[in-house]
């Protein structure tokens, strides 16, 4: 049943990889050998003609001095008479002294004076009128003349010149059969040597394709065969067997073992299961994230009422400032606590949609700067501050309190014991520029491109407190984004760990000179 379906299937295939490759081989090397014929051929003839122009510029400069020559050893005058009353002596004297060239001479009319020619010329002869008529109206020029027999002649034509006069016309008929022949030779030197590189490269190349060409074919029976037993939720066995057992180390082997494992699992019931999977991953992370994220927005403002209930009752009221002071955080925070609770439970975005207001961020810094310090304290850390005047920004004041919370509650769990955590802020160059650092252990490179991302913490072991979700900073940076200002950590100097926020600076705004600083607020 597979050899009649393997069949039914290979009559579609008219025009198969191995005739394919062997056509183009064909064509490729049939088109280079033309294209070298055609190149060498443009080449040794540009060469012939360029020998042939340098040796008739030589002639033509011997032939002007020549007949200067003649014409002051015979008392002859520079014009056209005298060349024409010593034309035959011209002819025979140059004819003489080169013993090469058969010539003549005309008068500057194109009128034959004198030949010595041996063969039987004429001016009607191929090649004879035109280099004459060019000589004619005052030009050097010759032609090429190529006959059935196999010889190469080249008639030349140039007007004499003597003392800036046109005296006459010398004309030449060279014979350079032996070039031409030595230019067909090297031509077929050439293109004998490039058939038998195109023949052996021919050669390799199509045993190096029919290598390559012949485990594919065979993945193609199989493959046709597969399709075939797949629709019916079948797997050939055997065919896997004999994929798997190939010889080959090369890639086509690999291909061809790689191709049995695809094949041994079914692909739509696996991509069913995987899109079921993803679907149930990705509700199962958005929950956990919503989760996490509703734990850590709570757990800051919890802190900070049990920290003054913790104060108020070990003091037991004595203290009025301080009590005074803790239940005003105390009720604030719990009101902001109940309005987060409120809007979690409504499940509104109405962080987005809230509108902004100019927020002093001196004010906001110090508010929350007072209400961490006891926290600070109670690790043995404290909190200066180093703030320039009118820091306003345009933006939604809960959020952005929300942010300094975090940064400051990140730096006194992971600041070492003792130390003093920096707050400053102030102008920069159109912008406003804040910080946040503490001394602690330096983050690497890798720790620092990924701190802001989603539940990642540098250092789990670390943090002086546990069950944090390392959500933190990825909310920072979301709230920051929405102010249109940026984020990002980096290790200062002196082993300290700085977070920097940049905010757009309100238009119209005067930067303040004058700078606050505190310290055990």
């Amino acid at each position: 049943m597979y050899r009649k379906k393997s069949r039914e299937n290979g009559t579609a295939i008219r025009f198969g990889i191995r005739m394919q490759m062997t056509v183009g081989l064909v064509a490729v090397f049939l088109i280079s050998g033309i294209f070298l014929y055609w190149i060498s051929d443009r080449q040794l003839q540009n060469s012939r003609e360029d020998q042939i122009i340098r040796e008739l510029q030589t002639i033509r400069e011997n032939t002007e001095i020549y007949v200067r020559q003649l014409l002051i050893l015979n008392d002859a005058n520079n014009d056209e008479e005298s060349f024409d009353n010593l034309a035959d002596t011209i002819v025979q004297e140059m004819y003489g002294s080169s013993g090469r060239y058969e010539l003549a001479a005309y008068s500057k009319d194109g009128e034959l004076l004198a030949y010595n020619y041996r063969k039987n010329h004429s001016d009607d002869q191929e090649g004879g009128a035109a280099e004459l008529k060019e000589a004619v109206d005052g030009n050097t020029a010759f032609t090429l003349v190529y006959s059935e027999e196999g010889t190469l002649e080249v008639w030349f034509a140039m007007p004499v010149i003597v003392a800036d006069k046109n005296v006459g016309i010398i004309r030449y008929c060279m014979d350079y059969t032996e070039l031409w022949r030595q230019g067909e030779q090297m031509k077929g030197i050439i293109i004998r040597a490039a058939a038998a590189v195109f023949a052996a490269a021919f050669v390799l190349i199509f045993l190096l394709l029919n290598r390559i060409i012949k485990p594919v074919q065979r993945l193609t029976k199989v493959s046709r065969q597969m399709s075939l037993d797949l629709e019916q939720d079948e797997v050939n066995t055997e065919l896997l067997a004999g994929l798997v057992s190939s010889a080959r180390r090369d890639e086509m082997g690999e291909l061809s073992r790689h191709y049995s494992a695809m094949l041994g699992k079914v692909g739509q019931y696996i991509q069913k299961m995987q899109d079921d999977r993803d679907q149930i991953l990705k509700l199962l992370n958005s929950r956990q994230e919503f989760y996490n994220n509703v734990t850590h927005e709570l757990k800051t403002p919890l802190t900070t009422i049990q920290g003054y209930a913790q104060l108020i009752e070990a003091d037991q009221g004595s203290d009025e400032e301080l009590v005074e002071k803790g239940v005003e955080h105390i009720l604030h925070e719990s009101t902001r606590l109940h309005r987060m609770v409120i809007q979690l439970l409504e499940m509104a975005d109405r962080a987005e949609r809230e509108e902004k207001t100019q927020v002093d961020m001196g004010n906001l810094i110090r508010s929350v700067s007072e209400a961490m310090e006891i926290k600070a304290n109670r690790y043995g850390a404290y909190i200066r501050l180093k703030l320039e005047q009118d820091l306003y920004v345009w933006g939604q004041e809960e959020r952005l309190r929300q942010v300094f919370i975090n940064l400051i509650d990140n730096a006194v769990k992971y600041g070492e014991e003792g130390t003093e955590i920096r707050i400053s802020g102030g102008h920069r160059k159109g912008r406003m520029l804040f910080s946040v650092s503490n001394k602690g252990k330096p983050m690497s490179q890798e720790e620092l491109k990924h701190i802001f991302e989603p539940f990642y913490r540098a250092d789990k072991e670390f943090s002086r407190e546990q069950g944090s979700a390392g959500l933190g900073l990825s909310i920072c940076q979301k709230i920051i984004r929405e102010h249109k200002g940026a984020i990002w950590a980096e290790n200062r100097p002196g082993e300290r760990i700085g977070f920097f926020l940049l905010f757009p600076e309100l238009e119209g705004q005067n930067p303040g000179k004058e700078t606050y600083e505190g310290q055990n607020l």
